[in-house]
């Protein structure tokens, strides 16, 4: 019952920010995500992302992650990771830095593929710096967030045989927390994702789909973003 009424409360949250006046645009996402595995406990996750604006262009936002995961066991696992983020700016036209200290608990359900996920983020994002200043960052803001992930994978059919085929559903939303400099209002994001994959061996797989990222910033002011994702997950056993 509470994660019903969980669910229900974010779900308010996001359809009360949507119901309001929003700015549409359209990004392709280049995504990598690889696991070297150490051994049956320890592991280390990464990514690599590459966010495009305005179709094919060299503005956008380039995110790079890595962490320690621990294993509790098959479907509960714990990790301590870091991001670097340059974002371009269209303001100070130049890329600005983030860095971000994060701390993560993921749960994978035993009879269906879903996934859950917990995330715990500690933000430095530098700013613009004022006109005229011959430096391209200014000072920097520091924030607190937290995001909830959820993604099942349905495997696809065929004369009731599980083919190769795959579709993801994926919901992420992000929330901002207490001692937040970059932003004062509760609600930061929410993406959507609907996707099609293809697993090519226990180790390899890769989906693409469409992404709906809606962002609020600290005037209040929304975007919606229309995302192209093409995403590419590998397993590394060392």
């Amino acid at each position: 019952m509470r994660k019903v009424l969980l669910a229900m409360a974010l779900l308010a949250i996001v359809h009360f920010v949507s119901a309001q006046e929003t700015t549409h645009a359209y990004q392709n996402w280049y995504t990598y995500f690889g696991t070297m595995k150490i051994n049956s406990k320890w592991a280390v996750p990464f990514d690599v992302q590459l966010r495009i604006r305005d179709g094919i262009s060299n503005k956008g936002q380039l995110l790079m992650r890595g962490g320690l995961q621990y294993s509790v066991n098959k479907q509960d696992h714990i990790l301590l990771g870091y991001s670097f983020i340059p974002t371009y700016n269209n303001t100070s036209n130049t890329w600005l830095p983030e860095h971000r200290i994060f701390e993560q608990y993921i749960h994978k359900a035993k009879k269906l593929d879903m996934t859950h996920r917990v995330r715990l983020e500690q933000r430095w994002v530098s700013q613009p710096s004022a006109p005229g200043d011959p430096h391209a960052i200014g000072n920097w803001k520091y924030g607190n967030r937290a995001r909830y992930f959820n993604r099942t994978q349905l495997p696809v059919l065929h004369k009731k045989a599980a083919t190769p085929f795959y579709v993801a559903l994926q919901d992420e939303i992000f929330l901002n927390l207490w001692g937040n400099d970059i932003s004062n209002l509760l609600f930061d994001q929410n993406r959507f994702l609907l996707a099609f994959g293809y697993q090519f061996n226990a180790n390899l797989k890769a989906d693409i789909g469409y992404m709906n990222q809606l962002v609020q910033v600290t005037s209040g002011a929304k975007t919606m973003n229309h995302i192209l994702h093409f995403s590419v997950f590998q397993n590394i056993n060392l």
